[in-house]
């Protein structure tokens, strides 16, 4: 099976080839400024119709200063999807901005074939968590490990970050996603795509019950993760672009500029099947 990184790409080109995607209106890039007492930050590639995709900011150094890297480049009126392909370059940064605009694309695409995009379901239910589950994440969601610890829930959390790892009788923090094998219902962040680790981790995540990926930048095609055995996928859709701008770039939460949706596999027709409306 191809990586998950070249089919967003070829998905994008065949959404390219039916739809008409709207050229590039701006990019918002802030410089990251991680601290545990402050929303995350996001950056942000619009297209012409406004149809937007984000990327995460706290990746690492490597997006540092990445104005100043693109300073000598124009992306308003770029192609949505050469920008796209940035996704297949070796800099993070590159990688960044090539997955925000992979989910932009998929936006406008939803968005001229009329696919109602579920905003009422919480893809938190998804997992419908009991106390005999044992839960793994792939990336640490502090409040909802404080939930099952108090539902007595064993958690297991796979991370990238040698000095998150910890473990007692209920949770266990560890670098080494085979552990996941034991889990029966599964959460991920979405980052799992920027930091080149979602092709290997989904390996271990066949056998779960319930594998649900999540976050802000999950605005993709969802095909490529349903037909790797997830089962729901969470993302954010900006519903006021100058709202969202103007709120990251006071340092706020995106809030009422964005929408959480969710699209369950079940229920997903996939690209193949969406058309103009």
């Amino acid at each position: 099976m191809s990586s998950v990184k070249t089919e967003l790409l070829e998905l994008s080109e065949v959404a390219a080839r039916k739809f008409d995607i709207p050229a590039i209106k701006k990019v918002f890039m802030p410089e990251p400024q991680p601290s545990p007492d402050k929303d995350s930050e996001f950056g942000i590639v619009v297209l012409d119709d406004d149809s937007s995709g984000l990327y995460y900011a706290w990746m690492g150094d490597a997006q540092t200063g990445m104005n100043q890297r693109y300073a000598d480049l124009e992306f308003s009126g770029m192609s949505a999807l050469e920008l796209a392909h940035y996704f297949n370059r070796e800099h993070e940064a590159d990688r960044s901005l090539g997955l925000a605009a992979i989910n932009a694309i998929s936006q406008s695409v939803f968005r001229q074939s009329n696919y109602q995009l579920d905003t009422a379901t919480n893809s938190m239910g998804e997992l419908d968590v009991k106390e005999n589950d044992h839960v793994g994440m792939i990336g640490y969601f502090p409040s909802l490990v404080r939930r099952l610890r108090a539902q007595n829930v064993q958690v297991t959390v796979i991370e990238k970050k040698l000095h998150l790892v910890q473990a007692d009788e209920q949770v266990k923090v560890t670098l080494d996603p085979r552990v996941l094998l034991s889990c029966n219902k599964i959460l991920s962040t979405a980052s799992t795509l920027l930091n080149d680790s979602v092709d290997e981790t989904l390996e271990y995540t066949r056998s779960a019950e319930v594998v649900v990926i999540v976050g802000p930048t999950a605005g993709f095609f969802p095909d490529v993760l349903f037909s790797r055995g997830v089962n729901c996928v969470g993302g954010s859709m900006i519903v006021d672009v100058d709202l969202a701008i103007s709120r990251l770039s006071s340092e706020q939460g995106l809030g009422d500029a964005a929408r959480k949706y969710v699209i369950k596999k079940d229920n997903y027709p996939g690209l193949a099947e969406l058309s103009l409306n």
